[in-house]
């Protein structure tokens, strides 16, 4: 195995990469969509954002693998930001460099890759948009210029990217091992310690602008059934596929995190009575349309409730109330017949 070069200008290029606050932060719909696609254009079952950090390759957005990150060392990416141009590897066990790589003889059992890699607007090469397979596969010029068309979306995607204040605040204030603290592995979503400082900090910033602040508490309806009729591995997938359709349908403002389980939370900032069913309509209507699992019987549909509550200005703003008033609208949604919202000021 030919370990990934490392560029002259690393250090500069991994201060760079640092400066976008990247790493380690949760999954973003607009990029999920570039990814997504890559992985449905090219057939692979894999499809990745990969970025390349000093030590190790991060996968900001990731499709048909749970891994979240990998070694530098052994990472192909690696290679590719190294040689700047597409790197194509159509049988990776007959190619010198990957041979007996260890994502080669184990898993993935890496046979095709295909990476196109990511330039920041600062010129540097942070990463690569990849798309990966088990089987050995050619990849045509079209292919090519295909994949690097998809690139150049994910570098307009990560250039133009938006965060809220108070998640650029949070991670502002935590280098990278930190952050991996408050990401869901199987989601990509804060989980609930990063919710819990993320709560704190959305109250915090209504109180000193006197503006309303949303919470929305989703639960996959019939969970239980996906696991006990299927496996809890399907049941992992559709809580993937729960939290991919829940960030599609928030804003970049938004905060989606996985509270436990099969449940998740929205934080909505500046929502109003007016505005709040509109998000309840569009997160319910979007599971109908899109919530589909594949099991041994074929596809499975599964729909979500959620309870949704509202803090105008003025209010009293506690996380134990908000949460609470969100999850007895919860429990109305499940007992009024599921698959649908319901909001408790």
């Amino acid at each position: 195995m030919i370990p990934a070069p490392i560029p002259p200008n690393d250090a500069e290029r991994v201060a760079s990469l640092d400066n976008m606050n990247l790493l380690s932060t949760p999954r973003e719909s607009d990029l999920d969509r570039v990814t997504r696609t890559a992985q449905k254009v090219f057939g692979t079952e894999i499809a990745l954002v990969s970025l390349v950090d000093a030590e190790r390759q991060w996968f900001k957005s990731r499709y048909g693998l749970d891994a979240t990150e990998t070694p530098r060392a052994i990472s192909f990416c690696g290679h590719a930001i190294s040689d700047g141009r597409t790197l194509v590897v159509t049988n990776a066990a007959e190619d010198e460099r990957f041979h007996d790589n260890p994502l080669v003889t184990g898993g993935p059992e890496i046979r095709f890759y295909a990476g196109q890699p990511l330039t920041n607007p600062d010129g540097y090469r942070i990463g690569t948009l990849c798309v990966i397979s088990s089987q050995v596969r050619p990849f045509s010029d079209d292919d090519r210029e295909v994949l690097q068309d998809l690139g150049r979306m994910a570098e307009v995607v990560l250039s133009n990217r938006y965060l809220s204040e108070t998640q650029k605040a949070l991670l502002d204030s935590l280098v990278a091992a930190n952050r991996d603290k408050l990401i869901d592995p199987l989601t990509g979503l804060w989980n609930r310690r990063g919710f819990d400082d993320l709560m704190e900090r959305e109250i915090s910033r209504a109180r000193r602008e006197d503006a309303p602040l949303a919470v929305a508490m989703a639960d996959i309806d019939h969970f239980k059934r996906i696991n006990d009729s299927f496996s809890h591995g399907v049941g992992d997938e559709a809580i993937k596929l729960a939290a991919e359709l829940l960030t599609e349908g928030s804003r970049a403002t938004d905060v989606v995190a996985r509270f436990g389980g099969e449940e998740f939370v929205v934080i909505a900032p500046g929502v109003d009575a007016d505005t709040l069913p509109l998000l309840g309509d569009k997160i319910v209507g979007m599971f109908r349309a899109k919530a589909r699992i594949d099991t041994v019987d074929g596809k499975y549909p599964f729909t979500v409730s959620l309870g949704m509550t509202l803090a105008g200005p003025g209010d009293d703003l506690h996380p134990e109330t908000l949460l609470e008033t969100a999850d007895k609208a919860l429990y109305a949604a499940k007992e009024g017949g599921r698959d649908r919202y319901v909001i408790s000021s």
